[in-house]
């Protein structure tokens, strides 16, 4: 009997994981930062609402330095007035494994209520990066507020090889 619950137990949370992240076209899995937050996918856009407060968003999983330049589109259309502005980030860390803590962060411009873009992201790593994390985060404007599930529209291409010349991210501490 308790062989029968746990194999259940197991299906349920696979399940679970499964229904809470998604992928970017044959990119990493995604999930959401904060269990407040909504996240689902319309083919292979992402769709994200958010909580009053900080940032919040969706997040990849760890994904390997590349060993050449690279970069990724990403088109970010804010839908929902609630919502102050939405951005990439790209969090680095030096580790792969467990549960690193970021070291640096890279943030592409801030698209702002109303606002659709599409732009290049750079994948620069600072010197002792060996993993990255790209984040799709918003802030509201008020942080009682709570945005609609589909606040953020999000389309994430996978990397590719960057010529020279790409217009890079900026690096903050």
């Amino acid at each position: 009997m308790s062989k029968t619950i746990a194999s259940l137990l197991c299906a349920l949370v696979v399940a679970l994981a499964l229904a809470l992240s998604t992928s970017a076209d044959g990119g990493p899995p995604y999930r959401r930062t904060t269990p407040r937050g909504s996240f689902g996918a319309d083919g292979p856009e992402f769709l994200v609402g958010v909580p009053g407060g900080r940032a919040w968003g969706i997040e990849s999983a760890l994904i390997p330095v590349p060993d050449q330049p690279m970069g990724f589109h990403a088109t970010v259309e804010v839908i929902d007035p609630e919502v102050r502005e939405a951005f990439i980030r790209v969090a680095w860390y030096d580790h792969a494994t467990g549960r690193p803590r970021q070291f640096a962060l890279s943030d592409a411009r801030l698209v702002r209520a109303g606002e659709n873009a599409t732009f290049d992201v750079a994948l620069d790593p600072p010197p002792g990066a060996v993993a990255y994390r790209v984040r799709v985060l918003a802030r509201l404007h008020t942080p009682e507020a709570l945005s609609s599930a589909d606040a953020v529209r999000v389309g994430l291409s996978v990397a590719f090889f960057r010529p020279s010349g790409f217009t890079p991210t900026r690096l903050l501490p």
